[in-house]
């Protein structure tokens, strides 16, 4: 009754934008199948958007298409993983956490051969930049499914098994659910601690700080929208800013954004901004229902989503257009609530029926794709597909034969770089943003098979 209450809301509102594209891309039928089916469904529909791979001669032109995208390419040959030195993202923390991620499940099991680009932003832009014809990965697409881009998990799970550790250790202390807060919690700012010692026996911790931009956008604006719910309602919603706000004018995003009258006057200061201190990701069981907001500039905001999923609480996703691999295996009123500012008290009106049972949804959500087995299995069923529509076996498995020697033809053989956990003994998030960085990038031996097809390659072309 609790779950039905929720799915009239969504009817009377207009379904969680992400469930209507999915209706529209896919057909009635789509709705029928089982959750990994739906996922395995979009992936198979974002892949077939690129352009097809006849044979093993176009399968080696495209695959040297991909090659020469240095900045951005990854590649898994023989169990290793490379990049170009040229990587333009490698400084930062993300690229490091998804190498991590990778290199973690590679030593569960050998992935096969291939190669891809990818987008190290949120929003999938450099997807839409790169066209149909190289495979690019997102970890979110800001306008939707059918965006270009194939969606892989965010990288802030940095090592699976690491991460199922975490969230054991904060699963095993969740409160009693009557002494939890029933109030909608965002958090606000929040420190993940390590579990992992260090060979110190220091811990470490991975402080995120919420916040309010004044760019003009969706994550800034639902952010203003959630904030003037708790001045207005602080006995139901708990979505508060560490700091001062600044906030996007309301003027500037009348256009695309229309403020309500609170709206307009908490941004320009007439109502003040509620304010929080810290919260650690190890305390946000203290609540028992999770507002996800967009992020400030691309309309995702996956990194916070991981850790509300595993926590025994109901989620509400503020609804947007912005989209990630595994939400076609959601379903609004099933799996979590979704609720923007003219909904949100209609939806907390649901919830307060229907929380018990959208909080064990929420923790089936998280076994079925969150969890480091469930990651595991979708990278795999990624690179599976990857190589069937580019043909990436042609090219990649005879690194003697003719397609790779065309595939690595124009390949810096000597900005190749292999990538290996430099500090293993150390947590895999790090204690401060940016500075997460558990992987380094070796120079190849020269006996690296990956780097002696690129030579020959070279030898093939003079």
């Amino acid at each position: 009754m609790a779950l039905r209450l929720l799915a009239l809301l969504a009817a009377a509102r207009g379904a969680w934008r992400p469930q209507e594209e999915l209706a529209r891309l896919h057909g009635a039928s789509f709705a029928a199948s089982d959750a990994w089916r739906r996922v395995e469904l979009e992936l198979d529909r974002s892949l077939r958007a690129y352009d097809a791979v006849p044979s093993a001669d176009a399968a080696a032109t495209r695959a040297a298409e991909i090659f020469a995208r240095d900045a951005s390419f990854f590649a898994v040959v023989e169990n290793t993983l490379y990049v170009s030195d040229a990587h333009d993202s490698k400084i930062k923390h993300k690229p490091h956490y998804l190498f991590s991620t990778i290199l973690s499940m590679l030593k569960r099991e050998p992935f096969p051969n291939f190669v891809a680009t990818w987008d190290v932003a949120a929003t999938g832009a450099h997807c839409r930049r790169v066209g149909r014809r190289v495979p690019c990965l997102a970890i979110a697409k800001q306008g939707g499914f059918n965006q270009t881009g194939v969606l892989i998990p965010n990288p802030y799970f940095a090592h699976v098994d690491e991460w199922d550790a975490r969230v054991a250790t904060w699963r095993a202390a969740i409160p009693a659910w009557d002494d939890r807060d029933p109030r909608l919690f965002w958090p606000t700012c929040f420190t993940i601690l390590s579990i992992i010692p260090t060979s110190s026996n220091m811990s470490y911790s991975l402080l995120f700080c919420g916040s309010v931009r004044s760019a003009c956008g969706p994550g800034n604006v639902a952010r203003v929208a959630a904030l003037t719910l708790t001045a207005q309602h602080p006995d139901r919603y708990d979505v508060r800013v560490t700091h001062g706000l600044d906030a996007p004018d309301a003027k500037a995003c009348a256009r695309e954004f229309p403020y309500t009258k609170a709206m307009v006057d908490l941004s320009t200061g007439k109502i003040p901004a509620p304010t929080g201190g810290f919260v650690n990701a190890s305390e946000f069981s203290r609540w028992r229902r999770y507002l996800n907001l967009p992020g400030t500039m691309g309309g995702s905001y996956s990194r916070n989503l991981n850790l509300l999923w595993p926590l025994g609480g109901a989620v509400a996703l503020w609804d947007g257009s912005a989209v990630e691999w595994y939400y076609p295996g959601l379903r609004e009123g099933e799996t979590h609530a979704a609720l923007d500012e003219k909904s949100a008290g209609a939806a907390l009106d649901a919830l307060d029926a229907g929380e018990a049972a959208l909080a064990a949804a929420a923790g089936a959500v998280h076994e079925t794709f969150l969890a480091g087995g469930s990651l595991d299995r979708y990278w795999r069923l990624l690179v599976g597909r990857l190589r069937a529509r580019f043909r990436l076996g042609d090219v990649l498995d005879d690194l003697g034969g003719a397609a790779a020697a065309v595939a690595l033809a124009g390949v810096d053989c000597g900005a190749l770089r292999r990538v290996y956990w430099h500090s293993p003994d150390r947590p895999f998030f790090d204690e401060t943003p940016g500075l997460g960085k558990p992987v380094a990038y070796a120079a190849l031996d020269d006996g690296d098979p990956l780097l002696v097809a690129c030579r020959r390659a070279k030898k093939k072309t003079r």
